[in-house]
């Protein structure tokens, strides 16, 4: 039954694309509150990679990294798209490199999905056309509280938002017209970790105007209406200010760094909202803006103040609806807290920059089985070929169909060990699942981390992926005859397509993992379990004794 499952399932996620009429664009859709990628109208896993930031500066060099790309395996490049290279003189666009890089995609067979460096990379508008930047009277830039200029655009100013929203629109009509019916291109991040230096504003006339100017009506509506729902932190803030629906934003969320981050944050919503709107009009397809979280993300001032952090998600989700998600970049900190806080409120998670070692490969396991995210991308790719996300992103790409089909969280688990915490443990059905780094204590060498995907496929059967892991079953209500739990029989094998290809079947020694049967006992467990030194897959069933 579950070969037949699975053949009809990679039936349906792989049907090329000619068979289908009339596609509708890539699109995240919603199902039960578990939200996924169409691309070509099937769920599509984007297992991803960012280029370094200057890769698109030509196509020879985009050229002379495909050899090291093809070693990653990676279905999806996000790759940078800069203003003054699109627009190298106002009005007159060149898309030499945006036609160049999709020509090189679809010859590799990799999905797109293109950052626009417009008015903002990594908070300076380095990327900006010379044109913008030669004339700062017509473009403003942002001041500091001594008047002195900053290398960043002012969000207060018609004309910088005009310019950016009208090249990144004039980008959009141009990929609809080559591109719609391929879908190469998928999805765009709109600027690049944007903000001002942490917890302070900017200190332009136009930004002294609207400090000292109500608070919008869109905002205060939101704050009235959704007061309940409001992210815990932010909403704790507005409350002690008295959660007044009008006034000025000193009176609604003080002169504070706290109040700077909510002014900041909404009108860098409301400008990259434009933009994004501008794109949509012409093309809509998925459209996300990103986050640098600080250090110490949960202190203000640690990051750029204004950026898309969890802090402020309600200000951004008021004030630019137009975006489908708000994304972290992910070097520091908690992993796991990360994805926890940007998928409140419904956002959908997609991570486009973090790490790729081995330490990012178990992460990328728990952004999807745990977290449900629709991209995870490990930042500067290309300086990954020969390393371990190659056979890693492999394996990924053969699970994919597998893991489209399940509930993150649920019918979906992931976990990963290592020499700091050698043992970890979790919940799938109505089983528990004891995972210890390594086996029977001995942990291999020269690593530095295990992990395993678990994919449910009936109540008593799973799918497991895993690298330097073991694993043990016990039921979580062993009942009134202290039930043990057991292997019924283990297949080694791999995906193939979606569709599971057994290669041998295993027992004795390759399925014991402790002989201390007595404690074992006490927890419900056999002694028997699943052992992995090198990544591989096994099919288990378990039974009760």
């Amino acid at each position: 039954m579950r070969r037949a499952f699975f053949a009809f399932l990679a039936a349906a996620v792989l049907l090329p694309a000619s068979f289908a009429a009339a596609q509708s664009a890539p699109h995240i859709e919603k199902t039960d509150g578990v939200a996924r990628l169409i691309v070509e109208d099937r769920p599509f896993l984007s297992i991803a990679g960012e280029s370094s930031n200057s890769a698109s500066g030509s196509l020879a060099y985009m050229e002379s990294i495909w050899p090291a790309l093809r070693q990653i395996h990676l279905n999806t490049l996000l790759v940078p798209l800069c203003w003054d290279m699109v627009e190298p003189r106002e009005g007159e666009f060149d898309f030499t490199v945006v036609d160049g890089i999709i020509s090189q995609a679809r010859r590799e067979g990799v999905k797109l999905s293109f950052l626009w460096f417009g008015s903002w990379k990594n908070m300076v508008s380095s990327y900006a056309p010379s044109w913008v930047k030669l004339n700062p009277r017509r473009f403003p830039l942002l001041q500091d509280k001594n008047g002195g200029q900053i290398q960043m655009l002012s969000v207060f100013s018609d004309n910088n938002v005009k310019a950016d929203a009208g090249a990144f629109a004039a980008l959009m009509r141009h990929i609809r017209s080559v591109d719609a019916a391929e879908q190469t291109v998928i999805m765009m991040q709109v600027e690049n970790e944007v903000g001002y230096t942490g917890g302070e504003r900017d200190w332009s006339d136009a930004a002294r105007k609207a400090w000292r100017s109500a608070v919008p009506k869109e905002l205060t509506d939101y704050l009235r209406t959704h007061r309940e729902s409001l992210i815990p932190e932010f909403r704790a803030h507005w409350e002690r200010f008295g959660a007044r629906t009008s006034g000025s934003w000193a009176e609604l969320f003080g002169d504070t760094p706290e109040g700077n981050e909510i002014f900041m944050s909404y009108h860098y919503a409301k400008y990259i909202g434009a933009v994004v709107a501008a794109g949509k009009r012409e093309y809509a397809i998925p459209m996300f803006a990103n986050a640098a979280i600080g250090r110490q993300d949960r202190k203000i001032a640690s990051y750029p103040c204004g950026g898309p952090l969890p802090f402020v998600m309600d200000v951004w989700q008021c004030a630019a609806p137009q975006l489908d998600a708000i994304s972290p970049d992910i070097y520091y900190g908690d992993f796991e807290g990360h994805c926890r806080a940007y998928t409140q409120n419904g956002n959908p998670l997609i991570i486009p920059e973090t790490r790729g070692d081995d330490v990012g490969l178990g992460k990328a396991l728990l952004a999807y089985a745990e977290h449900g995210a629709l991209c995870f991308s490990p930042f500067g790719i290309e300086g990954y070929a020969g390393r371990s996300i190659g056979s890693f992103y492999a394996d990924l790409q053969q699970l994919a169909p597998m893991i489209l089909s399940r509930i993150p969280g649920k019918t979906m688990r992931a976990v990963m060990v290592g020499s700091d915490t050698p043992v970890q443990t979790l919940e799938i059905g109505k089983y528990h699942v004891l995972c210890e780094y390594g086996h029977r204590g001995n942990q291999p060498a020269g690593e530095t981390v295990g992990y395993a995907l678990i994919l449910q496929d009936e109540d008593d059967s799973f799918y497991v992926y895993g690298r330097n892991i073991s694993l043990q079953f016990s039921l979580v209500d062993r009942g009134r005859n202290k039930l043990v739990t057991g292997i019924l029989d283990c297949e080694e094998g791999f995906i193939e397509n979606g569709v599971w290809k057994p290669f041998r079947r295993i027992n004795g020694d390759q399925i014991m993992n402790d002989y201390s049967f007595a404690a074992a006992y006490l927890d419900g467990r056999s002694g028997n379990g699943l052992r992995f030194g090198q990544a591989g897959v096994q099919y288990v069933r378990l039974y009760q004794y």
